[in-house]
């Protein structure tokens, strides 16, 4: 099979964006019947690409040339190999049970057909993302992304709350990916090429190589130039991915429709950054400092955007910060490393948290249809959860296996050189663990009885309140967890076998040298396990207490002020960047806008006008009318004076004079001429004529005689030729 095929990959939901968006009317409510089949059908591709990769190897595309001047090319071409599939089948995959979900979830949306198209583009960017060849396309296609999130956030665009947050995750967004752009510079800067493949081959020869960032003042700082590069393409996966301190947009992204979050937190948005590091993992991995910064800023996400799970009581904003900390996870194994791990993790997450999100739907619809009033309210006071709580589960238990098995153990045995930094690692992993399964738990028994300051009044329950969490249930529950597990830690083999090709250059220097002991990582595995099952028993007693007993004991403490503030982060870029930037527009407005823009302007106009009236009274009154009238006189008077002395002294009498003449002249000729010669001369002719006519009047009657006479001949002969020539 030609590996053209699998350029129908990006293509299916372009083509799909294209017929929704430009379908007319008549696709307002059948754009998923465009959309389902196309996103299926390219995730059909995905498998068959995944079978071709793993048999034959990767799949190189290349379609046009699309920037060639001098030295630089650009190539519209697209590269799969293993870790490339693995995110399409993600993406083709939750996109698809995205579209058939939103298929009923968005049904008589005003704007429907919009939707669909948007969620078309947004896949469509993602997955050229993944599968771009060099950093140019990468860029074009994060940008999309950015602008189709934008799209998508303010999708219920009457509300200014969602107007807001979509223009808030564009700029926090166009932060990062400024960062990204600088990246792309300098690495073609220094590899003279856009093409990843041959970036990632040249950058450990790199790592010598400095560049001397203040040398245009004259100073000397020398930085290693592969160091910046991961930097400046960290600052970009930052900001995609909601990592401290680029974090803010993500909880507000919440205003968008919920089929949205699932595909952002689920398979696309926030994933790119992970992708971007772990695709460019030997440029990482040849700047120790920038391994670090990534470990450093993935363990500070994950502890912090599970400490501000915690203080939460919308649910879809617990698992925005979820989201937040689990890509927290996936950055602190990348800065260790074990990017491998990093990847099953992003593909277990991906799929449970799209399960969860389209669950969080239909429970915040099942509680935006009940009706109001203590009496309804205490018959309809349980939603129904569906796969939620199984979904809660295998989330709060992901953490400890992944984290505490596999390639994580050189994050615990291989960091030895520093006591201090070993207990800082485990402490890390054991706080994140607790508090994941914690926030998880909580938000569920936030749904079944609401906390306070949440959406929903809390309704008291006969029976004690939570009859769901049963030893039935519990039971179904565990078998269910386990059996995930399993098939889980199975697929964890063969996706670590089947990524071994694309990292296999990618060794760690804080990896370990020597074997872990089987049975420390056992211990260590199930004192996650038993911190997993305490968070969730925190979650159920704080849930039981009395709101009055919480804020007497806990909830006026400082450090859960300074979490339900988000850690005063949203209040400081206020204060640092959104106030002062106001003030100075402010400033702008007034002093140079009005000031001296306006100012100018209406000081040029009134110098206009003075200029006009100026040039009106003197230039036009004075000079250029008195000009005129004044050549007005002299023209009349050198007319008058031509009709006085040319026309009627010279030409006139010149007239009369010649008239006069004239007159004589005729009167000479008519005395002369006309009557002695002309007039005598005619009468002589004329007395000749009449005696010519009378000569001829005698002659005519003989000459017309003779005439018949010799007619009469000539006819008589003819006529007896032709009788002697006929008889």
């Amino acid at each position: 099979m030609s590996t053209t095929v699998y350029g129908l990959i990006p293509l299916l939901p372009l083509a799909a964006f294209a017929v929704i968006a430009f379908g007319g009317r008549r696709m307002n409510q059948y754009a998923h019947r465009v959309g389902i089949p196309c996103l299926a059908m390219a995730f059909a591709l995905s498998l068959l690409a995944l079978w071709h990769v793993q048999a034959v190897g990767p799949i190189t595309i290349s379609w046009y040339r699309l920037i060639h001047v001098g030295d630089l090319q650009v190539t519209l071409g697209l590269f799969v190999d293993q870790l490339t599939v693995l995110l399409l089948l993600l993406v083709t995959g939750v996109s698809t049970i995205v579209h058939v979900y939103s298929s009923r979830y968005m049904h008589g949306d005003q704007r429907y057909r919009r939707f669909f198209a948007v969620i078309a583009l947004f896949t469509f960017s993602m997955i050229m993302l993944v599968m771009s060849a060099n950093l140019v396309m990468l860029y074009i296609f994060w940008e999309i992304m950015g602008i189709c999130s934008y799209l998508l956030i303010s999708h219920y665009s009457e509300r200014p709350s969602a107007c807001r947050a979509a223009t808030k995750a564009f700029l926090v967004n166009a932060v990062g990916s400024v960062g990204l752009g600088f990246g792309v510079i300098v690495c073609y800067a220094t590899f003279r090429t856009f093409d990843m493949q041959t970036v990632l081959e040249r950058a450990p020869s790199m790592a010598d190589h400095t560049v001397n960032l203040l040398a245009w003042v004259g100073l000397d700082w020398p930085v290693s130039v592969v160091t910046l590069i991961a930097l400046f393409l960290f600052i970009g996966a930052i900001g995609k991915s909601s990592q401290v301190p680029l974090h803010v947009w993500l909880p507000y992204a919440m205003e968008a429709p919920t089929p949205v979050s699932a595909l952002i937190h689920a398979a696309t948005m926030v994933n790119a950054g992970v992708f971007l590091v772990a695709r460019m993992s030997p440029l990482f991995l040849a700047s120790s400092r920038a391994m670090a910064v990534v470990a450093v800023v993935g363990a500070t996400t994950a502890l912090f955007g599970g400490c501000l799970a915690l203080v939460q009581s919308d649910i879809k904003k617990i698992l925005a910060y979820s989201t937040m900390s689990q890509i927290g996870y996936m950055m602190f194994a990348c800065g260790f490393g074990a990017y491998a791990i990093a990847i099953f993790h992003l593909l277990a997450h991906g799929a449970l948290k799209a399960c969860l999100f389209l669950s969080t739907g239909n429970v915040v619809q099942q509680l935006a249809s009940r009706p109001h009033g203590a009496e309804s309210l205490a018959h309809h006071a349980v939603p129904r959860m569906g796969s939620m709580p199984i979904g809660a589960l295998l989330l709060s238990l992901i953490p400890p296996l992944v984290i505490f098995s596999g390639p994580y153990e050189q994050l615990w045995i291989g960091s030895t050189s520093s006591l201090a930094a070993h207990w800082v690692y485990w402490g890390i992993g054991f706080i994140t663990v607790l508090v994941t399964a914690w926030y998880v738990f909580r938000g569920m028994l936030a749904l079944v009885s609401p906390l306070e300051g949440g959406t929903e009044p809390q309704v008291p329950h006969s029976g004690g309140g939570h009859h769901w969490i049963s030893p039935p249930i519990l039971a179904v529950l565990g078998v269910g967890g386990l059996l995930t597990i399993m098939v889980l830690m199975a697929s964890w083999t063969w996706v670590n076998e089947f990524l071994n090709p694309v990292f296999v250059k990618v060794r760690s220097p804080m990896a370990a040298v020597a074997k872990p002991d089987a049975g420390d990582l056992l211990v260590v595995l199930v004192i996650a396990c038993l911190l997993a099952m305490v968070g969730w028993s925190m979650a159920y007693r704080f849930s039981q207490r009395s709101h009055r007993v919480l804020r007497s004991r806990i909830w006026h403490h400082r450090i859960y002020m300074f979490l339900l503030n988000k850690g005063y982060v949203d209040d400081l870029y206020d204060v640092a960047f959104v106030t002062p930037t106001l003030r100075f527009a402010h400033w702008l407005c007034r002093v140079v806008d009005w000031g001296m823009i306006d100012r100018g302007v209406i000081s040029l106009g009134t110098i206009s006008v003075k200029a006009a009236r100026w040039l009106w009274e003197v230039v036009d009154l004075q000079g250029i009318d008195r000009t005129i009238k004044g050549l007005g006189r002299f023209s009349i008077l050198m007319a008058r004076w031509l009709w006085q002395v040319v026309d009627l002294r010279g030409i006139d009498r010149t007239v009369t004079t010649l008239g006069t003449s004239s007159q004589g002249l005729g009167k000479w000729l008519w005395r002369r001429v006309d009557l002695r010669g002309v007039d005598q001369g005619l009468e002589r002719i004329g007395s000749r004529a009449e005696e010519t006519g009378e000569t001829l009047q005698d002659l005519e009657p003989r000459m017309l005689q003779h005439h018949l006479l010799v007619l009469i001949f000539w006819l008589a002969l003819v006529m007896a030729l032709v009788f002697w020539l006929v008889f």
